[in-house]
This record gives structure tokens, sequence and C-alpha cells, in this order.
């Protein structure tokens, strides 16, 4: 089956990226047909004012939807190669016409922001079946400073429901140990716990902290001849 769910997850539509692929704006949004199948099928797509995407698959024989893409129970080669192309022109589209927006509280985008002014680096979306994590990296090594998650609050604190954006980060082993007493400093989350420590995004803890804690991060990760940060100018 094709999770084109799977595809667009996290990710916002950039209008200008749509007209240069080929969709013509409408009054909810934007579509676009293409052909399929030596021009037996057409794919029409939709993408609304919400920003969410929608598809059919037209049989340009009898003007109909082809819904049998979508049931599990239609099987063989001629129906696996049509869902092949479906799925492979809704990745072409993801990728050309959508951006990531997996973080988005305003801290969080703020962090982003800084980390990318101050030190050049952008998030790195590494991990499919985890569309929500990035990872930081140095340019030069590759070695990560930090990496960008969103979980569930209750995987770092019982007491607390929904999501929660978070910033894990290296830092020294006595550090650790004092910044776990206080709010917003949580055990690191898929990292070695005696160097690294997580932060939480949700305004819990003040922009300049976890500056501070970024800095000092980088520099600790940074190659040995050189373990103070340093920023863009």
């Amino acid at each position: 089956m094709i999770e084109e769910e799977a595809l667009f997850h996290l990710k916002k539509p950039v209008p200008e990226r749509l007209i240069a692929y080929g969709f013509q704006t409408k009054e909810a949004g934007f579509a676009l047909k293409l052909p399929l199948k030596e021009e037996q099928f057409q794919l029409q797509v939709e993408v609304d004012a919400s920003g969410m995407l929608f598809y059919a698959v037209i049989d340009e024989v009898t003007g109909e939807e082809y819904t049998l893409i979508h049931s599990v129970h239609a099987q063989g080669n001629f129906i696996a190669k049509l869902r092949q192309e479906v799925s492979r022109k809704l990745k072409e589209i993801a990728s050309a016409c959508f951006a990531a927006d997996e973080f988005r509280t305003e801290q969080a985008s703020r962090i982003i922001q800084s980390i990318e002014q101050n030190y050049g680096v952008r998030p790195e979306y590494l991990w499919e079946g985890s569309p929500a994590s990035a990872a930081l990296r140095h340019q030069e090594t590759l070695k990560w400073f930090g990496v960008l998650m969103r979980l569930d609050y209750r995987k770092l604190d019982p007491r607390k429901q929904g999501q929660v954006e978070i910033l894990v980060l290296k830092a020294l082993p006595e550090q650790i140990v004092e910044q776990l007493g206080h709010p917003g400093f949580y055990r690191a989350f898929h990292m070695n716990k005696k160097h690294w420590i997580t932060v939480v995004l949700d305004g819990t803890l003040e922009d300049e902290t976890i500056q501070e804690g970024i800095s000092q991060s980088f520099a600790l990760t940074a190659k040995a001849e050189s373990k103070r940060p340093q920023p863009k100018e």
C-alpha cells in the first residue's frame, strides 16, 4: 500500500515550490495532474489551505477514480507497478515541494534558528523511522553536538502529559549531576547518560541557559586542538 501519511508526516507545503513544480493555484489551495502508465491513468493531487495533501488515481477511459489502488485485497503485477509509480511521484512531490515542520514550539524554532546563525549548522533528519528526530553535527568532523527529538513527555517524567520537543547535549559529568536537580533537565534520552543530558524546549528553561549548554556541547565535541565553540560571524 502507499503510505502517503508517512511521506508527508510533519511536513508543510511551500507555495513557491508547489508552483515551480507545476501545481496550479485554486480557490482553496493547489492542484496538479500527472499522467500515469503511458497516460492510461492520471494522478490528481490537491493541497488544501491547511497544508493537507490528497490524491486520487483516475482511469482516463472511464473518467472515474481507480479505487482499487487503495484496496489491500487488490494484488497482482499490474497494480503493484501502478502503486510504485504513484508512490514514486508522491515522494518526488514531498521532496521538492514540502519542508520539514518537525519542531513547532516557539522556543524550539528560536533555538534551531540561533544554531544555524551562530554555527552554520542545520538539523539533519537521518532516520526514516523517526522523522521528528534530527542530528546537529560539526561540519568538518561530522561529530554530533546535539540531537533534537519530539517524544511523549511521560518518557522523561511520568507526571507530564502530551508531546515535548527536546535537545540532547553533551556536558561534563559533574555538571549533569547538578543540573538534574533542576526543572527542565532530564537524563539523556537514547544517549550515554554519564556524558549527555536532555533539556526540554517547552519554555521551562530560558533561551540563554539552553544556549550556554549548546556552546559547551559544541566545544566538548570539537576537534582536540580546538575545544572552543566557533560561532559564525
